[in-house]
Order: C-alpha cells, then structure tokens, then sequence
C-alpha cells in the first residue's frame, strides 16, 4: 500500500462575523497517497479552493487536524509553515502568481532559489521543466507578453521544477486549450506514475476524470466519494 503523504481529518473551516457565520468546509476528511492524482470537483462555492489552501497550509484550520510526510502539523507555529511548503508542496495556482519584473525562466529560478538549490543545478531543472510544457522559445518572456495559457505553463514548470514530492493545483487547465490542457493533465498524471509524486487537483474539468485515481466531491463544504 502506497505512503500517505498528505491527509485531513475532520477538518472545519467557519468564518464568523458579528453578523455571519459561513461555513466553508465541514468535517472535511481525506487521505492522499504517494503516486496517485487526485481530483476534487465540485461547484463554485462549495468549498474546494478553501480544502486546497488547507492541504497547503496556507489557511489553518478552525478544527480538526492536518497530517503531512506522517507528522501533524495543525498545530505548528506559523512561522514553521513556510519552510514545510517549500520542502514538501509545489503549488500551481489558477491566479499564475507570477512576479510580474521578471521572466518566465527567472520565476521558475525564484522557486528553486529559494530551496537553496546551486545557481546552475536550478537553471538546468528551470530550463528543463520550461521545455517540458511546451515553453522553451518563451523562457526570457516577460508575463506582460505571455498569453493566459503560457503564464498558467509557467506556473505549472515552477511546480515541476522544485521536485517537490506533493503538487497542488488549482484548475491547472482552466485558461488552456483543450489540446493543451489535456497535455498538462497527462503530465501531472506521468509525474504520480513515474515519479510518484501525489497530485491533488481542484478542477471543473470532467476530462480530469479519466485521468485521475481518486475523485472527491464537494457539496457545502462536505466531502463525497465520487
């Protein structure tokens, strides 16, 4: 049986305001194994991107708990957050998160330098993992001069690059073309099966499912085997 490498369990997220209180997860269980992707699916709202930030330890819960590499970490200090994303998560966001002053080959390089990988080691994996999704006559472009797709490819390489042993993605192939898109979903398919990397992917693309493992629903916070 396969490592689980990242898991929730019973996990909670409320928003409460004087006057509000939005539940946007709830009870939220799941365990995601070392080679194997991942899908959650489900409606705008009903609580995925909110799991995903959970999984990543960008947001904490307000309860239950958080497992990653084996070890709890609901609890941890948030200053001990940041390095245990670096280490272990590589994170394709649907917003691209790009730094806007420098090029497609230089975002790529933020991530890897900040793992403290040696300058040329970091510009082969960078190079590499460019070229990999289909960008190698773009590296020194700028985002301003990247279509949506090709700065949604950047976002993806830098993920790559890192080696990081868990991805997470949200809706990776939602500004690509359908022949693109099915080409990022093969890819982080092949990154599980060859590699076995554990891809966690929140999407709205059906195609997803014949190419995924596992997939999740979720319907007002709550989580469903599909």
């Amino acid at each position: 049986m396969n490592t689980i490498r990242l898991a929730v369990d019973g996990v909670n997220k409320i928003y409460a305001g004087q006057a509000t209180r939005v539940v946007a997860v709830e009870d939220a269980s799941a365990a995601f194994a070392e080679g194997s992707v991942t899908a959650i699916m489900g409606p705008s709202g009903s609580g995925k991107t909110t799991l995903l930030s959970i999984l990543g330890l960008i947001l904490k819960p307000s309860n239950g708990r958080v497992t990653l590499m084996g070890r709890d970490v609901t609890d941890l200090d948030e200053a001990r957050l940041p390095e245990l994303r670096r280490q272990h998560i590589g994170f394709i966001f649907q917003s691209f998160n790009l730094f806007s002053a420098l090029s497609a080959l230089e975002n790529v390089l933020v991530a890897l330098q900040l793992k403290k990988v040696a300058r040329p080691e970091a510009e082969a994996a960078a190079r590499s993992a460019l070229s990999r999704v289909g960008l190698e006559q773009r590296m020194r472009f700028y985002p301003r001069d990247l279509s949506g797709g090709e700065k949604q490819r950047v976002s993806i390489a830098r993920a790559l690059a890192t080696n990081a042993p868990i991805i997470l993605a949200d809706e990776p192939t939602a500004n690509l073309d359908s022949h693109t898109g099915l080409a990022i979903i093969d890819l982080l398919a092949e990154l599980a099966r060859e590699q076995g990397r554990t891809v966690v992917v929140v999407t709205h693309d059906t195609r997803m499912q014949e190419h995924v493992d596992h997939t999740l629903r979720m319907e007002d916070g709550r989580v469903y085997e599909n």
